[in-house]
């Protein structure tokens, strides 16, 4: 709202926010390749597309070449379509609704994973539609915020220079590929640590069954005396007169 004419720049948004600033009133054609052996729901918010075309498990990445020959006359509409695994699928919308929409995967962890991307639709007619429009309450939360969210300037807040990203929310880093040492010290452990329990059980196990054969299994008192498992009784003068 503040950026003026640079917002029709995807690069005041954010180095991680997978930007794409729309024109308003054209046709977009979204191609999405899954090179992933997993399904992935894609949903977008803002719009109802139409599906072109959608491939089957295993098709692989659409290439010029990818026969389209099969496209509907009236394609069905839908927010969320699913991609097969190893496949892509061809979504057409119009951009007359001018708004900032998220495109993602509806499955959460591949949303936190970078399976989304932000469609900055008509940035200027946004402008033009809520200059002064939006309460100062709303302004009012992000300011008393912990600690407070600017409410003008690019995606770090810098109204002077927008072009200037300093200081940017940004994203984890990536995990490291292969072992680290730290990965490495605790497998190492894990192991001698299964090992050892193993040995254990093992080892008791053994004991048992070696003094069950020998006929020397005993019970423990607290003291250390050893008393027998099993005793034979002699009936009382009692017990044989009943």
């Amino acid at each position: 709202m503040s950026s003026g004419s640079h917002a029709t720049n995807p690069v005041i948004y954010g180095s991680h926010t997978n930007s794409f600033v729309l024109k308003g009133h054209e046709t977009v054609e979204i191609i999405l390749n899954n090179n992933d052996d997993g399904k992935h729901p894609f949903h977008l918010h803002g719009h109802a597309f139409q599906v072109v075309a959608r491939s089957d498990e295993d098709a692989g990445s659409y290439t010029s070449a990818t026969n389209l020959s099969q496209i509907p006359a009236i394609p069905m509409r839908r927010d969320t379509v699913l991609v097969q695994p190893n496949g892509h699928v061809i979504l057409r919308f119009r951009t007359d609704n001018p708004g900032v929409w998220v495109f993602h995967c509806h499955i959460e962890w591949h949303v936190a994973s970078g399976l989304i991307a932000t469609f900055i639709e008509a940035p200027l007619e946004i402008q033009s539609a809520l200059s002064g429009k939006i309460p100062r309450e709303h302004f009012g939360l992000c300011e008393r915020n912990h600690p407070p969210i600017k409410t003008s300037g690019n995606a770090a807040g810098n109204d002077v220079d927008f072009f200037d990203l300093t200081g940017e929310p940004a994203p984890p880093e990536p995990l490291p590929e292969g072992f680290t040492t730290k990965g490495i010290f605790a497998l190492v452990v894990s192991v001698v640590n299964g090992l050892v329990m193993v040995a254990a059980i093992a080892w008791y196990g053994m004991s048992q069954a070696t003094d069950a054969e020998s006929g020397t299994g005993s019970a423990h008192t607290p003291e250390g005396e050893q008393q027998p498992l099993l005793a034979a009784t002699q009936p009382t003068a009692e017990q044989r007169d009943e």
